[in-house]
């Protein structure tokens, strides 16, 4: 769909969910950053809590007990930045729905390390319009970069 196919409540509406989630994002990885996340063993006893929770017959169990805990340092890098740059890339629409999947893959991703929580289905579903119709071609920079470079899946 282009930008003339919506309306201006929808545009509105799409600009404010993005906004919205941007801030939620840049919020988080402002936090991680102040809390010196990557350099810290904060995600390892997280994830030594988590396993705790849950039940100890479960994927997520499994996930932290063989995977998240042995490697939590990695896992700290990857949401942190992650969450940095879907941030940004929301927050100024750029490449905006490359960001918004990676914000649904990082929810998923939460869920499947044994953070589960109902909340998580409805933030990975917020994401969806922003993935579904160019949000970031209304008051963002993909408007601009898909004029330089039309044929680029990065600013559709």
């Amino acid at each position: 769909m282009n930008r003339s196919t919506l309306s201006r409540p929808a545009v509105i509406a799409l600009v404010t969910l993005r906004l919205l989630m941007a801030v939620f994002f840049v919020g988080a990885a402002i936090n991680k950053w102040q809390q010196s996340y990557i350099m810290s063993d904060r995600l390892q006893r997280i994830f030594l809590e988590r396993l705790e929770e849950i039940d100890p017959e479960s994927f997520g169990a499994w996930f932290l007990e063989h995977v998240g805990i042995p490697h939590y340092q990695p896992f700290a890098w990857l949401v942190c930045w992650g969450e940095t740059f879907i941030g940004l890339g929301l927050l100024f629409g750029f490449m905006t729905r490359g960001a918004a999947v990676g914000a649904m893959l990082m929810m998923l991703s939460f869920a499947m390390g044994g953070y589960y929580d109902a909340s998580l289905i409805v933030l990975t579903l917020m994401f969806l319009p922003l993935v579904w119709w160019p949000a970031g071609h209304h008051a963002g920079l993909d408007a601009i970069w898909h004029r330089r470079h039309p044929q680029s899946i990065l600013f559709r």
